[in-house]
């Protein structure tokens, strides 16, 4: 069953993410964890989105991660940020009746997007598809401290974005390309 925790949570356990860890490296790890939620809080209040701040995350498939998902535009903008071990996805993905996979936690990845859904022609026929409006390149860190310490600066990169246009989809939606069969 999946599990949401908020990272503000008083017994919050980071071992899925961040394996076994220290008092002090724990303590640190949270430090930079709940900074990264009060800016994401922040951002949310101050745009009039909708969201939870950041949450450790866990799935039946044995996969977890930290996120921070911020909603506006009816749902069809999201301002995403996330910090997941380094094995999360793998070349062979687990499938129900399986033991859940154990996540590799000696390395990290971070990174974040806005995606927006719209409305584009895909075969002649109009569809509702997912793109990204903006992107925060994946970062790799190999401790945990510096590992939290990245996704508070990813949640600081998506706030200074989120905050460049208005929390619209319009404002988000990348320009449609145009067909290379299309004569100009």
């Amino acid at each position: 069953m999946e599990s949401s925790q908020p990272i503000t949570a008083d017994d919050l356990d980071l071992t899925p993410v961040f394996g076994a860890v220290e008092d002090e490296t724990k303590g640190r790890v949270l430090e930079e964890l709940r900074r990264a939620d009060a800016t994401l809080v922040a951002v949310r209040d101050e745009l009039g989105l909708e969201g939870d701040g950041l949450t450790l995350e866990r799935y039946p498939s044995g996969q977890a991660e930290i996120t921070g998902i911020l909603r506006g535009g009816d749902g069809k903008l999201t301002f995403e940020a996330g910090l997941r071990p380094r094995n999360f996805f793998s070349e062979s993905p687990w499938q129900p009746g399986r033991a859940p996979r154990s996540m590799m936690t000696n390395a990290w990845d971070a990174d974040g997007y806005i995606r927006v859904m719209v409305r584009r022609p895909v075969g002649g026929h109009k569809y509702t598809i997912q793109e990204t409006g903006a992107e925060i390149d994946e970062q790799h860190f190999d401790s945990a401290v510096e590992a939290a310490a990245g996704l508070a600066a990813v949640c600081d990169q998506l706030a200074e974005l989120a905050r460049s246009r208005e929390p619209t989809v319009d404002a988000w939606t990348p320009p449609e390309e145009e067909s290379s069969s299309e004569v100009g």
